[in-house]
């Protein structure tokens, strides 16, 4: 709820503050790497070989969360119009910046897989086996990656929810949040109040993915061995469910198709394809 709560920490160091979002996922970020080495030991992949990964997948997650904003959020044609006034170099400094506002998570899990994957096929080739392992041990940084991020939505004021005076809280004057509210709801949202009483979605989210980090740690940590994959089987799987349940309560401007959002059409793609890996998983020996 507090954009600039970091930004007497940046000021010391004499920083230029990137906002608090990216604040919070750049240390989510940082965290992947010994989440990555412990996560090797576990599974019994090289460690150094685990360590180059967030090197090549976290600037393509930037990149294609990036994009995906563009494209799904409503988005394109402002930055087109940005670009034809700005020229090219709008195209790097502003519309693909990675450090810019607007970033879509599954986009960034695109992005993500396909560098992770072609990474992988590297450090390990043709082997299948491994590939699925470094799948389960991703799944992992990207669990506590999200629930750490979200937080920083909700400090940022992003991804909020419909109003509700059960559940909801407001905003404060002057907030990213009280704009958004108002570009979707100017009937009923002023520019010099608080903002009505929004559920939380952030924090929500937030909680969601805590517990399915929780379940992944359990299952790779402190419960029988498992298959190949399977762990990253029932991260999509859960990530996709509660995804798809969450995006019923957001509120804002994002597109949509026969009354579902673009985050909820994707949702069902990647719980299809996380069921059909668990599937596989759970049956085969690999």
């Amino acid at each position: 709820m507090n954009p600039d709560i970091f930004k007497p920490l940046f000021e010391f160091f004499g920083f230029s503050y990137p906002g608090s979002y990216m604040t919070v996922l750049f240390f989510s970020f940082s965290l992947a790497f010994p989440i990555a080495w412990i996560t090797a030991k576990k599974l019994e992949l090289t460690p150094w070989k685990q360590m180059i990964l967030p090197l090549t997948i976290v600037p393509a997650s930037l990149i294609f969360s990036r994009i995906f904003h563009i494209l799904f959020e409503g988005m394109f044609m402002f930055y087109m119009d940005g670009l034809k006034q700005n020229g090219i170099s709008y195209l790097f400094t502003v519309m693909l910046n990675p450090f810019g506002p607007g970033h879509v998570f599954y986009g960034g899990l695109l992005g993500g897989f396909l560098a992770g994957a072609l990474t992988t096929m590297v450090n390990y080739p043709k082997d299948w086996k491994k590939f699925l392992l470094t799948a389960d041990a991703a799944s992992i940084v990207v669990a506590n990656g999200l629930w750490i991020t979200r937080i920083g939505c909700f400090l940022e004021g992003c991804c909020f929810g419909r109003p509700s005076d059960l559940f909801g809280i407001s905003f404060p004057q002057g907030s990213r949040t009280m704009f958004l509210l108002y570009k979707v709801d100017p009937e009923h949202t002023s520019l010099f109040t608080d903002t009505q009483p929004i559920i939380p979605t952030q924090l929500i989210h937030s909680g969601s993915n805590l517990i399915i980090l929780a379940i992944l740690v359990r299952l790779m940590f402190a419960g029988k061995p498992r298959n190949p994959g399977y762990i990253a089987s029932v991260f999509l799987i859960l990530y996709s469910v509660t995804r798809f349940i969450i995006e019923f309560l957001r509120y804002d401007i994002r597109g949509q198709l026969l009354f579902l959002s673009t985050s909820q059409w994707i949702s069902i793609f990647t719980l299809i394809a996380g069921y059909e890996l668990y599937k596989y998983t759970s049956q085969k020996k690999v």
